[in-house]
């Protein structure tokens, strides 16, 4: 197996040592198996690297595959494994200390200026439980920043709203700010003694990752690939910026940062306004689909860019290498023998209302992740409030009864939770029945069909995916008032939710109107983005087969170049590859093994790589990793 072009432009800039290197890798286009080829006989054979991974499953899987001398760890597990900014390492210092949350801690803690500060919240109706969850919030907020001291927008608006709500019933609505002061005056206060080497203030493991930050940690290898760097937290990506003895390697797709609203940031983008000499690469050739769903994802790379102005050198355009006849059907049409095995929903409500209907009708239904579970457990906590019981629920802590939330409902920031808060009106809070059914959804191994909102599909994969009608409401006309949607006005969250959800299907996609929608309601969407809705028509179910437009030319591709020079002009015999050593001696670094011949060295040792073969970008015979 060899590194396509695109790949081999990553490598060359790796071993050509640019310190600063963004790979921009859109949807299945194989960012594990480039890093596989960079440290597999690559040029970080044998050398000092640290691979960041999003998560411990990432890191896992990730140990599997690489070669030992790769150091792999999550950003939190790189900081507790590192110093704190007084000395000392932070696993020495915490290990009696850490937690996984506050609040129990929080609830038993006998620090008198935490004891004082719960009892002043009394005095303004505030509960000990909703008190520590206010200044729990704010901590939370702060240690997924990068300030270095707790601010009033580090709580988020939607507790603003509920904390207002509940002063304004009781009449204390005058107490707000005073209230929100206190709060976070102690919130400060705890983080200060979270640094205290000596404190006794519990930390999380967001709590601990700020405070290794903070220190402006080294991380001890010559160079850091950093993965899925699109939705770094802040602590994290400040501590892998501030590295500048190190080749950083930033690997992510900046379009599918969609975790903003938890305080994400993109790491790559952060790199090249930091650092202007950072060179991006694109991974924009996927094997997880054809063209077909290819151009779809293209559309909404193209609402985007266009919404952002992107800057050249970030834009990339996927190509469909998939061995799939993908399809695109616009309409409502379901092709035969393409029945769908996703169905993608942009909020909880359809969602719901899908998974109930499905299981009532005795369908094996699948609900990605655990939203199974977290929407059970939402209804069966907003059941509890309606019987005036205390819920502990992070949605719902603040409410001292069903009142509070349903008003809370009719808010902006409260309009998300509406749906599901009416069911439990409409039950008159009797939800057991569809909160088992919920809870007996099938394994995804035996079910008939998956359901996802299309935040939590990221990552995930189908063979033939619908998205539900509700994707259109960002796109729909005001009933009320006629007002229709402007292009420049529709937040690119929609369009990289969009992208996103299109590129989870490998063989069709059913935008069930959505396209028609966009070209009929939406004002002033550009030329580009015109012409890529009306290039999905050569994919629809009844469109010519396959064999007859697969050699059609496609949108243009930008051609990685390699310090300014196209590919075309490009020797591609990697600089890294040594010429092969007369037979019977032994490889720079290699040593075989006693009374062995050249002809004895089996697959597992290492080798120079041949040449590839002269292609066109984006046209090597890899699969994804």
């Amino acid at each position: 197996m060899q590194p396509n072009a695109e790949q081999m432009a990553i490598l060359q800039a790796i071993y050509e040592r640019h310190q600063f290197i963004a790979v921009n890798a859109l949807a299945g286009t194989g960012k594990s198996t480039t890093v596989n080829f960079a440290v597999n006989g690559g040029p970080l054979q044998g050398k000092s690297v640290q691979y960041l991974v999003f998560n411990k499953k990432n890191a896992d899987e990730a140990r599997e595959k690489l070669p030992g001398f790769v150091k792999v760890n999550t950003a939190h597990s790189l900081a507790w494994n590192g110093a704190h900014p007084a000395g000392g390492l932070i696993k020495n210092i915490y290990a009696e200390r850490r937690v996984d949350r506050l609040y129990g801690t929080l609830k038993n803690w006998n620090d008198p200026r935490f004891l004082g500060f719960l009892q002043s919240m009394k005095d303004v109706r505030l509960t000990k439980a909703q008190s520590i969850f206010l200044v729990q919030d704010m901590l939370t907020s702060f240690c997924q920043s990068a300030d270095d001291q707790i601010q009033p927008h580090h709580l988020d608006e939607h507790l603003k709203t509920q904390i207002r709500l509940k002063l304004e019933r009781s009449g204390n609505e005058r107490f707000v700010d005073m209230t929100l002061n206190s709060a976070l005056e102690v919130a400060n206060d705890i983080f200060q003694k979270m640094l205290d080497p000596g404190g006794n203030a519990h930390v999380t493991h967001d709590a601990y990752l700020k405070i290794w930050s903070m220190g402006r940690p080294v991380i001890p290898a010559d160079h850091i690939l950093f993965d899925e760097a699109q939705d770094a937290s802040m602590p994290m990506m400040e501590g892998v910026l501030n590295q500048s003895h190190a080749q950083l390697v930033f690997i992510g797709d900046t379009h599918q940062g969609i975790y903003g609203w938890r305080g994400a940031v993109d790491a790559m983008q952060e790199l090249k306004h930091r650092y202007p000499e950072t060179r991006v690469l694109p991974l924009q050739s996927s094997y997880r689909f054809g063209q077909g769903v290819a151009d779809a994802g293209n559309v909404f790379l193209t609402a985007l860019y266009e919404k952002e102005q992107t800057p050249v050198e970030f834009r990339a355009f996927l190509r469909g290498l998939g061995n799939y006849d993908s399809r695109v059907e616009t309409g409502s049409e379901i092709g035969q023998g393409r029945k769908p095995t996703a169905y993608l929903f942009r909020g909880n409500a359809a969602l719901v209302t899908t998974a109930l209907r499905g299981l009532d009708r005795g369908d094996k239904v699948y609900m990605a992740g655990d939203q199974s579970a977290e929407i059970a457990d939402f209804l069966d906590a907003c059941c509890k409030l309606y019987r005036q019981e205390f819920t502990s629920h992070p949605d719902l802590r603040f409410f001292d009864n069903f009142q509070e939330l349903q008003r809370f409902t009719e808010t902006r920031e409260g309009q998300g939770l509406a749906f599901l808060v009416g069911m439990v009106v409409n039950q008159h809070g009797a939800m057991q029945r569809e909160i088992d059914l919920l809870r007996s959804t099938s394994f995804q191994t035996s079910a008939d069909y998956t359901l996802s909102t299309m935040h939590r599909s990221k990552g995930l994969e189908f063979s033939h995916v619908v998205l539900d009608g509700g994707a259109q409401k960002p796109f729909e006309i005001d009933e009320k008032t006629g007002v229709r949607p402007v292009f420049s006005e529709i937040p690119s969250e929609v369009w990289r939710l969009l992208y996103v959800a299109s590129t989870r299907a490998h063989e069709t996609l059913y935008l069930n109107g959505l396209t028609n929608a966009m070209l009929v309601n939406v004002d002033g969407i550009p030329q580009p983005v015109r012409a890529a809705i009306h290039g999905l028509d050569r994919y629809r179910l009844n469109a010519a087969t396959r064999a007859d437009w697969e050699t059609l030319e496609f949108p243009p591709v930008p051609e990685p170049r390699l310090i300014g020079v196209p590919f075309s002009q490009v020797n591609l015999t990697p600089s890294w590859v040594h010429p092969s050593p007369a037979e019977g001696q032994p490889r720079d670094g290699v040593q075989p093994p006693a009374g062995a011949t050249p002809a004895d060295r089996n697959e597992a040792q290492p080798v120079a790589w041949p040449a590839p073969a002269r292609a066109a970008p984006g046209t090597g015979g890899m699969a994804p990793g």
